[in-house]
């Protein structure tokens, strides 16, 4: 058992805002809210530096450049050395090997914590059993992948179920959309389907394109607002044209209070080909949102399908059709599935719990001698 919890250093070398990087930034500022020191490494130019400085969270400029980057190694370990933290929680690849050995030249060593929420092809077992001491992972379907690797030590791997700021989040279902998403909406009625996830292949975009594709011919007022950032965005652009969607989907980039977005949505919907948990789905049920989302990875964890939401099998643009139908024209059962959805996340998934957790895990891992 660990002492009490004094100062918390955050790392992250994504130059990308999404999921992960929000979450970031409500840990620090639950943790904050307990009077938990914590500062964040990352690179000086990303979009969580810059989010983060708005917040009021201190951050610390790394160059990141890659995982042996040695001007990155020594600047982390001269901070670790000074500001000695009690534990390093680390979120992406380059960052995570940075500090791990930086701790080990730092002379006082923190506890190594790897946050990881994706695993690429077969998980390494030295990666897990030497260069963290503690890895959290967001669902037991994630553990269960990782430990399919028998020469992992599973007692080193933990799930720590991601933490929703409720009450921001109902704050922000009342406040005004982006101008640009409003003026599209107005002139653009029609039931709204939302997707928030980050423009990437894994998410499932163009599958939803495709599904909404044909739906369009029953539903010809159909809107779909995309919300999110990353690499595929023109490409979909590039689709949507090519499908003649351009009045029916809107890619609106970041949409920072995403509460807004979803309050005047009619469905949520998720076609991830692969999610260890996401994160949008338990959003959207705790403001009373359908939801309608792919059956893979940890997505199952958060909705039980025909109860609190529809689950449809991942990439089968026929099976989307059929459900996004389905839904569409019950729109009271999927209103009752809702309701019975947003208290699962409300007991499962509130940011507090989260940070709960997350000191449990912190406090009661030894380091080794």
């Amino acid at each position: 058992m660990r002492a009490m919890m004094q100062r918390l250093l955050f790392s992250e070398s994504s130059t990308n805002l999404g999921g992960q990087e929000l979450q970031i930034l409500q840990q620090m500022q639950e943790l904050k809210r307990r009077g938990i020191e914590v500062r964040l490494l990352c690179r000086p130019a990303s979009r969580i530096a810059d989010v983060a400085a708005r917040q009021g969270l201190m951050t610390i400029p790394i160059a990141f450049r890659n995982s042996l980057h040695l001007r990155s190694i020594g600047d982390v370990a001269r901070h670790l050395r000074t500001w000695c933290p009690d534990a390093v929680i680390s979120h992406s690849g380059h960052d995570a090997n940075i500090c791990a050995l930086a701790a080990r030249l730092s002379g006082r060593r923190p506890l190594l914590i790897r946050v990881r929420t994706y695993q690429p092809g077969k998980p390494n077992a030295w990666t897990y059993n030497h260069l963290a001491d503690l890895t959290l992972v967001p669902s037991e379907e994630m553990r269960r992948k990782l430990l399919a690797n028998p020469r992992i030590d599973a007692q080193r791997i933990h799930v720590l179920y991601p933490g929703l700021a409720l009450e921001q989040l109902a704050d922000e279902a009342q406040s005004p959309l982006p101008e640009a998403v409003a003026t599209w909406l107005a002139a653009h009625p029609g039931p709204l389907l939302v997707q928030a996830a980050m423009l990437r292949g894994e998410k499932g975009h163009a599958v939803l394109l495709d599904a909404i594709a044909q739906l369009v011919g029953h539903f010809p007022t159909l809107r779909c607002v995309m919300a999110g950032e990353g690499e595929l965005r023109e490409a979909l652009a590039t689709t949507i044209r090519e499908k003649n969607l351009s009045e029916h989907v809107l890619l609106a980039g970041l949409v920072p209070q995403i509460g807004a977005l979803y309050r005047r949505a009619d469905l949520l919907v998720m076609p991830s080909l692969v999610e260890p948990l996401g994160m949008s789905q338990s959003e959207a049920l705790s403001l009373g949102l359908p939801v309608v989302a792919s059956r893979t990875g940890g997505i199952p964890e958060t909705i039980e399908d025909g109860r609190s939401g529809l689950l449809v099998a991942p990439g089968d643009v026929a099976a989307w059709v059929k459900a996004l139908t389905w839904a569409l024209e019950h729109p009271q059962e999927m209103r009752s599935m809702a309701l019975i959805g947003g208290e699962f996340v409300r007991s499962h998934f509130s940011l507090s719990a989260n940070i709960d957790q997350l000191l449990v895990h912190i406090s009661n891992h030894v380091l080794p001698t």
